[in-house]
């Protein structure tokens, strides 16, 4: 299994019209593959904001996986 950080972005406009990125929610994710940990995640996250659909709430998913980048083998 690999250990993904997930993460769900939201874009927002601050009061001078500049663009910002958002957390709206992160996730730990031991998944056997980048796919299914998306999946995961994306699962969490509408079970933790009570919702069907996650872009409600955000606009990407960001994932980053330590255990790939500290050089571990894929199996």
């Amino acid at each position: 299994m690999l250990s993904f950080d997930v993460r769900f972005i939201k874009t927002v406009c601050d009061d001078t019209g500049h663009e910002h990125r958002a957390c709206q929610a992160a996730f730990s994710v031991q998944a056997p593959s980048l796919t299914e940990a998306v999946r995961q995640a994306e699962a969490d996250f509408c079970r933790q904001k009570h919702v069907q659909d996650w872009t409600i709430f955000a606009d990407a998913v960001e994932l980053v996986s330590p255990t790939l980048r500290a050089g571990a083998q894929t199996p």
